[in-house]
């Protein structure tokens, strides 16, 4: 279970807005802990970025140490990650849906006795096109299965 370690007693800011920035942690399945920072935004509870994992510790004391040197230098820093990481993310998942969508399209059979099948079966041939179009653009840009299976293996998300 995520487990809030620490909450930085200033806000920081970028082109986005000004957020709280929480040190999180969590145990592993070995003992270990891991901690990554949230930005939660002091507008709207219900937008937050994460970064990737920041640190391991041994324990939750040493844990609990790192949180506790967080500055708001650092915090300035980690939210930059936070941003990259968000958009890594949402770029993933549109190429997920995507390659869901054509492999979906893919499967579809064509019911020719049906009226207007024609022009669904068009359509159907034009959205393939188009999320071809986008998946090819997203792989060029580096939304590529790397990034895809990283996320899965870690099973993370930009929001909690």
């Amino acid at each position: 279970m995520d487990a809030v370690m620490m909450q930085l007693s200033k806000t920081v800011s970028d082109d986005r807005g000004t957020f709280h920035a929480l040190a999180m942690a969590r145990e592993r399945n070995d003992g270990s802990w891991e901690g990554w920072l949230e930005f939660v935004s002091a507008d709207n509870d219900a937008c937050r970025y994460v970064t990737p994992i920041e640190t391991r510790q041994h324990d939750r004391v040493t844990m609990e140490r790192w949180a506790s040197g967080l500055t708001v230098v650092y915090a300035d820093g980690a939210l930059a990650r936070a941003r990259a990481t968000h958009t890594a993310t949402a770029e993933s998942d549109q190429l997920l849906a995507l390659q869901e969508l054509i492999e979906a399209l893919d499967r579809r059979v064509p019911h020719v006795e049906r009226a207007g099948e024609a022009k669904i079966a068009a359509d159907a041939r034009r959205l393939r096109a188009t999320a071809s179009e986008r998946v090819a653009l997203l792989r060029d840009r580096g939304g590529d299965e790397d990034v895809v299976s990283e996320e899965r293996e870690h099973g993370r998300e930009h929001h909690r």
